[in-house]
Order: C-alpha cells, then structure tokens, then sequence
C-alpha cells in the first residue's frame, strides 16, 4: 500500500506511456535478443581456434555483456513501475544501492576490455613487431584485471545518489542533498570522463586509423596478388593445368578480398555503435534534474541505445573472426559438422 509521504513528481501522461512504452515492451525485446546474441557468441567462440590470448578478451567482454543482461531483468521492472512503487526493505535496497554499482560496472567494463581489444589490433596493424611483444596471456590476464578494479571504483560512489525512503511502504527515490552539491558533481564529470567519453574517444580514433591503414594494406596485396596473377597467365604457355591453377587464384583472390571488406564493414558498424549509443549515455549523465525525476524523453532513448550496444556488440566482434564467421554460418544453417 502506497504512503501518502513517499509523494513523487507525477509525470505527463505522453511521457509516461513513453515510460511504459520503452520499459515494457522496447527494452525487454532489446534484452531478449541481448540474451540470444551472447550466449550464441560465447557457444562461437568456445568452439573456435583462437588462441589463448584472443579467447580471453573475447570471454570477458561476452560474460560481462550476458551477467549485464541478466542484471538487467530487475532493472526493467523497477523501471517500468511508478517512482512511488513499494519494495520490501531488501528489493529497495538492492534498486538502490547495489542495482547502479553492478550494471555500471559491468557496462564500464565492457567497453574497457573492447578498448583492450583495439589497442591490440591497433598495434597489430600499425607495429606488428611491437605486436608479438605485447600479444601475451599475462598482459592480457593483468589489462582485463586492471579494467576490473578500475571500473568497480568509477561507480562505487553511486551508492550514495538513491536512497530508501517510508519506512510502512519502502521505495527508491533520489538523495538530493547528495546529489546538488558540487563535489557530487565534480564525481559525475570525472566518472563519465573516465567511463565513457575518453574510452570512447579512444576507441572511435583506433579503430578509424585501423580501418584506413588496413584498407590500404588490403589494396596493395590486392594489385599485387592481380598483378602475380596476370603475370603468370601471361607468361606461361595456356594448358588445362595452368587454367586451372589461375582459377583456383582467382577464387582464393576473391574469397579472403570479401572476408577483408566484411572485416572493414564491421569495424565501421562498431566505431558507429560506440559513437551513438555510449556517448548519449554520458551526456545524459550529465544533464542536471532539478525536479529529480529521471524518467524523460532523452533517458529512454539514451537507455535504450546503451542497452542496445552491449545486445550486439559481442556478435559484432565475433563476426570479425574469420574461424568464428564461419562457424557462426554452419550454425545458423543447422550443418551438422558444426555440432
């Protein structure tokens, strides 16, 4: 039963069928197909031939994005409901003041180990001998654990911002004398400084200096393979066997030229993913709430969009895979082999 003291800022109605509509019926289909995606990723990649090294980035980032899934559930029901809602003293609790630490860490992590992922492949492109240098297991075991810890202390303080109000009917509302002060404030700038807009500035630079310094090694073996093959067409006598030789170069040609272009599609889908669905989520952050009332317009898009991100960004990585692409195909088409 609702406590006529929990009063909270009644919303417009277009904002609150917007509310129900994001909450209810977007975000928990956003959430199923985030679930299916990840769990088809790591089922990919656990049967794939990647090294050591390889396997244990790509399981950081597809765990994380699937226990962000799973977290997620009761976030969507809070989320869903009035900001008046009664809990029990433990569920409010956890909306409170476990709830925004886990998911925020989680999501900050995430995008931390996919910056680990493209220095590397950043480095791989740019200095491969610097490559073989750093392309170590214990380098990877200390980035991961490093990005770990990193991110729990980002949001820690989060704990402070909601608190547990009505003692007859306990629900979730916003500390304000915490979150109006300028030290709260200064908190807020950093964390989404060093949360999301300066992996995500990284991240969108690597990877666009990756795609163009790749394109242009992809061009160059190109006219070179070409032009070794039409040498070799040109200078020796037409036989069946030699027909056949260049076909068989010509196919191979074609084949690792479409596995290259698909490659440089999905580094451009990820730089777009990050730019428009992580960086809303740190201005939004950052946008003051006088009436301290969360729920608006902007927040459903922008909560949306990060939800979004983490459903498809584990299988956006994984197609990047050659081995994994292939064996992501064999599943979808039922092929036995695969199993």
């Amino acid at each position: 039963m609702n406590n006529s003291s929990c009063s909270s800022v009644d919303e417009p109605p277009d904002v609150a069928g917007l509310r129900h509509l994001t909450y209810a019926i977007i975000m928990p289909v956003i959430l199923a197909f985030g679930m299916l995606f990840n769990t088809f990723s790591l089922v990919a990649a656990a049967r794939s031939n990647l090294n050591s090294i390889a396997l244990s980035y790509l399981f950081a980032i597809i765990l994380s994005n699937l226990s962000l899934m799973i977290l997620a559930v009761p976030w969507l029901m809070h989320r869903a409901s009035q900001s008046d809602q009664c809990y029990s003293h433990a569920t409010a609790f956890y909306h409170a003041n476990i709830e925004p630490i886990l998911l925020n860490w989680l999501a900050t992590f995430s995008t931390y180990v996919l910056l680990c992922m493209s220095i590397e492949r950043f480095v791989s492109v740019i200095q491969p001998s610097l490559f073989h240098r750093i392309h170590v297991l214990s380098r990877a075991v200390l980035a991961l654990a490093t990005s770990l810890c990193m991110c729990l202390i980002f949001h820690l303080p989060t704990y402070l911002k909601w608190s547990i109000t009505c003692p007859d009917c306990w629900s979730v509302t916003i500390e304000k004398d915490v979150t109006s002060t300028t030290l709260w404030w200064i908190y807020i700038y950093t964390s989404q400084t060093m949360a999301r807009f300066a992996p995500c500035a990284a991240l969108v630079l690597l990877n666009i200096i990756t795609i163009f310094k790749y394109r242009r090694i992809i061009n160059k073996r190109s006219r070179m393979t070409t032009n070794a093959v039409s040498a070799s067409q040109t200078n020796t006598p037409s036989n069946s066997t030699n027909n056949l030789s260049i076909v068989k170069k010509k196919i191979v040609l074609s084949a690792s030229s479409q596995d290259e272009k698909r490659q440089l599609k999905l580094l451009s889908g990820l730089v777009c993913l990050v730019a428009v669905c992580i960086v809303p989520a740190g201005v939004a952050a950052l946008l003051p709430h006088p009436d301290g009332n969360e729920h608006d317009v902007f927040g459903f898009v922008v909560e949306a969009l990060e939800l979004f991100h983490h459903s498809v960004i584990s299988l956006v990585i994984c197609m990047c895979n050659n081995d994994i692409h292939r064996r992501v195909r064999k599943m979808i088409t039922c092929n036995s082999v695969s199993f």
